[in-house]
């Protein structure tokens, strides 16, 4: 509570029986420890990606050692990244199971840290509503910001956001339930020093609001108790100096790629203009509104559900007061955290995670204010619990298949030979999302990067894109073709061919024809024949013939084939419906997902055909003769 250190008022209820509260107590431990697990075997599966391949190439991929650990330490600070996550990173990559232990107990400290923010004590382990309000904490991290579990989830980041938040919180701890009229120990002295550099290397754009609050808190200390605290102002000069070491570093304006030398902090603020700086802030708001929509339900759940006389809650009051302040002054920190962000060259979900985990702990203070019976707290950790199932749901079957796709494709890179090409096959998931930052091969730097690691000529990407030519990022559509004379069209200066785009086989056959139309206007060459050949840029994955034709042209006659694909009710098998054309045994029909070997479904008089897709990938329809096949179809299918 506000200006109450660390005593708190606690109201007596009807003590549920000492057998029942035993199991409860149980209950959280082992929902604790299933978290712990959870969050540890993730980490383990993390894929070999990101900042893993630029810490290989920075250390040279030597195992850690204290020399090299400084080393790489100091050339982060004067040439790249300065923040105090920088070196746990290091560690987080080398060293075997620091991330599977330090990620959970970030994890974990965050909502405990937050506990004693919002409430001002530390939580005690056989008081019921203090591990319920913990275990709905535990569960509402999973959803406390966009994509924090993609962030948790990635070394990187989790080091320099996740854990340096986690600093950041338990210095503000330290301050909250610090006992100005209590002498101060050295050590203590001491670990507030060490315990606010960190804080104050945290995060550049966190640093700013931790000090205007540290001065704050100091100067509303100083009103309550009038008495001068040296852990205060240790704590305080701490912070500054962490904040300096970072805002000074010579790495500072190297940073991303040196974006950050572009423009000054106010020429970044007055480019990205009015509108852009409060479209960050209303970014802010809806990072915000999860938590706030949960925040009334609570407040309303606890005064609907209050069953007490006025007389036994006057001291609750003071608690539901001191909390709802709380919540005003986090939502006053994250405002200001976030409009540091004005000065950021680059945007993105991750900016907004240090105001969210501090509206978190304003919440947690919100839920043990207002809830005071069981059945108030039940919905809310009910609620709690199946986040975290759901949380476990998506990340351990998504983190074990990208595990072992990354295994994958280290072993096929490590067999390439030197000056080779690569074609690296894209991960089930692609893009961001909620839980992961998905393949990191997407990015055409990070390609370069690794085939310069591996000493290849270059690396190709192979995934699904709706916009790519047949929906796969590596396919390239050739044209063959036979003029009398002989002519070459790419050196016909007039002529005006659009490129092909797109997985709509029926719309590519409009395209050709709108080509074969446009030479024949510019030309006065005899056309004998022209062909569409889909080709990829890498290795060929397995398909049922060499030759595959997108449409032919003989002789003035147009050849192409499409087909038809859609869902049968509600179950998950699809009907693929051939034209009239290919209904005849003359036709072999496949169905590719590419990268797997081709499945056969029958000939054409056979159809229709159902299958179910079994895995997340683009899948094609072909029709096929004994030396060639044509598209018919193209689909993207997500398990």
């Amino acid at each position: 509570m506000i200006g109450r250190g660390s005593k708190s008022v606690e109201v007596q209820v009807t003590p549920t029986s000492e057998r029942t509260a035993r199991i409860l107590r149980t209950l959280f431990y082992a929902y604790v420890a299933i978290t712990f697990v959870h969050i540890a075997y993730v980490v383990y599966r993390e894929p070999f990606a990101f900042d893993a391949w630029n810490i290989a190439v920075d250390t040279d991929a030597r195992p850690a050692s204290v020399s090299r650990f400084f080393e790489f330490w100091h050339r982060m600070y004067t040439s790249s990244n300065p923040r105090i996550g920088q070196p746990m990173a290091y560690l987080a990559y080398k060293t075997v199971g620091f991330a599977e232990l330090g990620t959970p107990l970030a994890y974990f400290a965050i909502v405990l840290g937050g506990f004693v923010l919002g409430t001002g004590r530390f939580p005690s382990r056989r008081n019921g509503r203090d591990l319920a309000t913990l275990a709905i904490g535990l569960g509402l991290l999973w959803f406390v910001s966009p994509n924090f579990p993609a962030y948790m989830f990635c070394r990187a980041y989790a080091t320099n956001y996740v854990w340096a938040a986690a600093i950041q919180i338990w210095f503000l701890v330290a301050l909250r339930i610090h006992d100005v009229e209590k002498p101060t120990p050295k050590w203590k002295l001491l670990g507030c020093f060490a315990l606010a550099i960190a804080a104050g290397m945290g995060n550049e754009h966190v640093g700013p609001t931790l000090l205007v609050f540290t001065i704050a808190f100091i100067v509303h200390r100083w009103r309550q108790h009038h008495l001068h605290s040296g852990f205060f102002y240790v704590g305080a000069l701490g912070a500054v100096l962490g904040y300096a070491l970072i805002f000074f570093a010579p790495g500072q304006g190297q940073r991303y790629e040196g974006l950050a030398e572009r423009f000054t902090v106010t020429q970044q603020i007055l480019v990205r203009g009015i509108t852009g700086n409060l479209d960050i802030m209303q970014g802010m708001l809806f990072a915000a509104a999860p938590l706030l929509v949960l925040l009334v339900a609570i407040i309303a759940t606890g005064l609907v559900s209050e069953r007490r006389d006025e007389q036994d809650l006057a001291p609750v009051r003071t608690q539901q007061r001191d909390a709802i302040l709380v919540v005003g002054f986090t939502l006053l920190g994250g405002a200001l955290i976030t409009m540091t962000v004005f000065a950021s060259p680059l945007l993105g979900p991750r900016f907004y995670m240090h105001a969210m985990l501090l509206l978190l702990a304003g919440v947690l203070g919100v839920v043990r204010a207002f809830l005071h019976s069981r059945r108030s707290f039940t919905p809310f950790v009910v609620m709690a619990v199946l986040a975290s199932g759901y949380a476990a749901a998506r990340t351990i079957p998504l983190f074990t298949a990208v595990d072992r796709a990354s295994t994958a494709r280290l072993a096929e890179l490590a067999a390439t030979p030197a000056g080779g090409v690569y074609t690296a096959d894209a991960w089930d998931q692609v893009s961001e999302t909620w839980w992961f930052l998905g393949d990191d091969f997407r990015d055409q730097k990070k390609r370069e990067l690794v085939a310069n690691y591996f000493a290849l000529d270059r690396v190709l990407f192979r995934g699904s894109d709706q916009w790519a030519t047949l929906g796969v990022t590596d396919v390239k559509l050739t044209m063959h073709y036979d003029f009398d004379p002989p002519l070459c069209i790419d050196e016909v200066d007039q002529l005006d061919l659009k490129p092909y785009i797109g997985k709509d086989v029926g719309a590519l056959h409009h395209a050709f024809l709108d080509a074969i139309a446009e030479i024949q206007r510019v030309t006065s060459a005899k056309l004998h024949y022209i062909d569409v050949v889909a080709t990829f840029l890498g290795s060929s994955p397995p398909l049922p013939r060499d030759k595959v034709y997108v449409a032919r042209w003989r002789d003035g006659v147009f050849e192409g084939y499409t087909a038809a694909m859609g869902r049968v009710g509600r179950s998950k098998d699809r009907k693929i419906l051939l034209s009239p054309e290919l209904q005849t045994a003359a036709w072999e029909i496949f169905l590719v997902a590419i990268g797997d070997p081709p499945k056969r479904l029958g000939t054409g008089n056979e159809g229709p055909f159902l299958y179910q897709p079994w895995r997340t990938a683009q899948y094609w329809i072909l029709a096929c003769k004994p030396d060639h096949c044509f598209v018919t179809y193209t689909a993207h299918h997500k398990i």
